[in-house]
C-alpha cells in the first residue's frame, strides 16, 4: 500500500508547488485594490483601479469588487457588485430573485431613465485565507451574475 501512496504525495506536492500564488494567504489586514487587480489578471481578467474600487468582468457582465473595513489599504472585506440599468424590468424580478437563489443578493433604485438593479456579494477575509478560496468566491459570482442579468432582462437569450 506504501507504494500507492508516496506517488500520490509526490503527485499532489507537484502541482501544489506549480501554482504557488493561488496556495498563498491572503496578506495580514486583508489586500489592498492593487493586489486585488493583479489577482484578477492572474485569472486572465481586466482589471482597472478607479477610486476605491477594481473593476473588472467575466463572461458578459461587467463587475466590480469594493473593499471594506479598510485600514492603510488593506481591506478586511471585499463585494462583488453588478448593476443594470434596465429600461422596462419585468415586475417583481428582483423579488424573484431574492427568493429563488443564494449568494448574490439584489435591490433595485429606480431612476427617471429606468430601473438599476444591482446584485451584490461580500467575502469576508478571514485569517489564514488564501488566493485560491478568493477565486473560488469570484468563480461563484463570475458565474451567477449572468444568470441575474438574465433574470432581469438586462441581457436577452439567444
Amino acid at each position: 500500500m506504501s507504494r500507492i501512496v508516496l506517488p500520490v504525495v509526490v503527485a499532489m506536492a507537484a502541482v501544489l508547488a506549480a501554482s504557488p500564488g493561488l496556495t498563498q494567504p491572503l496578506p495580514a489586514g486583508g489586500p489592498t485594490a492593487q493586489e486585488i487587480a493583479g489577482w484578477l489578471r492572474q485569472q486572465g481578467l481586466d482589471a482597472v483601479i478607479e477610486s476605491d474600487q477594481v473593476r473588472s468582468g467575466a463572461n458578459g457582465v461587467a463587475w466590480d469588487l469594493t473593499g471594506f473595513d479598510c485600514t492603510a489599504g488593506r481591506c478586511q472585506s471585499w463585494q462583488f457588485s453588478a448593476g443594470f440599468l434596465i429600461p422596462d424590468m419585468p415586475v417583481g424580478a428582483v423579488d424573484r430573485w431574492n427568493q429563488q437563489r443564494r449568494y448574490l443578493k439584489a435591490f433595485e433604485i429606480e431612476r427617471a431613465d429606468g430601473t438599476a438593479a444591482v446584485a451584490q456579494y461580500d467575502v469576508l477575509v478571514t485569517p489564514g485565507m488564501t488566493w485560491e478560496a478568493m477565486t473560488e468566491h469570484m468563480r461563484l459570482f463570475a458565474s451567477v451574475a449572468p444568470l441575474f442579468a438574465l433574470e432581469v432582462g438586462a441581457i436577452v437569450e439567444e
